[in-house]
């Protein structure tokens, strides 16, 4: 039986992306989110209107997209609470927030050079995605946040997840990514069916279109 509910957070979450961005100054801010979904090419983030990410992506139209293992949970962790604002928005000091201008240096995460645009990727990080913001809007009823649609300029993935030498297909069975539900982390579990989509004649035409548009 089903049981209609008013939960504390409505929030089933995304894979965990870490989202780098540049300040007003040059220097590099990298944020954790899980509002993120793709088609394609395109990215859609969902950011909160008083982060600082938000503030970057709408002044720069630049970040990069970083998905971090499931190894990765303790490094993504230590960035929770943190805001490159300053001063802190007051809710979010009512919420525990704390100014912390060295994102990278709190995280032990490292920043290496994009290679089309100014915010760094994160070394760590098994997929990097170089990203331009092509629009956003404010987002949601009860929710003071923003929809950025971003595009993917540059994708680069971990060797070891690749199927073959070329790299045009990402191994599901090696990929391991970090997982939020209800605000905790999780990882993926084994495969749990065989997916007639996977062998598909779909899954070839989305690849050879997507070959034609880039």
């Amino acid at each position: 039986m089903h049981k209609t509910i008013d939960p504390a957070v409505l929030y089933f979450g995304t894979p965990v992306a870490l989202i780098s961005t540049l300040n007003e100054d040059g220097s590099p801010n990298v944020a954790p989110m899980s509002s993120a979904w793709w088609l394609g090419w395109s990215c859609m983030l969902g950011l909160g209107q008083m982060s600082k990410t938000s503030e970057n992506l709408i002044r720069t139209r630049e970040c990069v997209i970083n998905l971090p293992s499931a190894a990765m949970a303790a490094a993504v962790d230590r960035l929770a609470m943190t805001t490159g604002r300053n001063p802190v928005p007051e809710k979010k000091k009512d919420w525990g927030y704390r100014f912390e201008p060295d994102k990278f240096g709190v995280s032990g995460l490292t920043a290496e050079p994009s290679m089309v645009v100014a915010p760094p990727r994160v070394r760590e990080c098994p997929v990097q995605m170089e990203g331009v913001v092509r629009r956003y809007e404010p987002f949601g009823k009860n929710v003071s946040a923003y929809a950025f649609e971003v595009h993917i300029e540059k994708l680069h993935v971990e060797e070891t997840l690749l199927v073959d030498g070329a790299g045009r297909h990402i191994d599901p069975l090696a990929w391991r990514p970090l997982l939020m539900s209800f605000c905790r982390f999780f990882s993926l579990g084994g495969e749990v069916h065989p997916s007639k989509l996977a062998e598909s004649n779909f899954m070839r035409a989305v690849a050879g279109a997507e070959r034609k548009a880039s």
